[in-house]
């Protein structure tokens, strides 16, 4: 015996593909912008390691070297997936001159490009570190 499906039951056939089709929109949607934040936050973590990696080749090397802390720098940063020739380093001696136990700051600025770039405008992240010379 052939059993009748309730009225309402026929009119909300495909009513599932549609809901499905609708938030697969909100779920890659959602997924695409965590991914951003996330690589935006890696960027910013490679930043400051590479900062404070300039650092310590300044105090190794008395900072006098800044093409050599420059390098070092970026190649700290190049060891991640980044591109490197856009990383700009300022080496300064906050206390006039380079001779211990002065200190010594590293700054790395760097134009994040997004992969959503047509929804985020694409900010510039910088990256401080300092540190002091000891003499022993």
């Amino acid at each position: 015996m052939r059993r009748i499906a309730p009225f309402r039951v026929r009119r909300q056939r495909g009513s599932s593909l549609l809901e499905t089709a609708l938030l697969i929109v909100v779920v890659f949607t959602v997924v695409f912008w965590v991914f951003e934040m996330c690589w935006l936050m890696y960027t910013y973590s490679v930043l400051a390691d590479a900062a404070n990696e300039g650092v310590r080749y300044a105090i190794v090397h008395a900072g006098a070297d800044s093409s050599g802390t420059t390098a070092r720098v970026k190649t700290v940063a190049g060891a991640s997936m980044h591109d490197v020739t856009a990383i700009a380093v300022t080496v300064t001696p906050p206390d006039g001159d380079y001779v211990p136990p002065h200190r010594v700051r590293v700054t790395v600025s760097y134009t994040y490009v997004p992969y959503l770039g047509q929804f985020i405008s694409a900010p510039t992240m910088h990256a401080d570190a300092e540190g002091a010379m000891v003499v022993k």
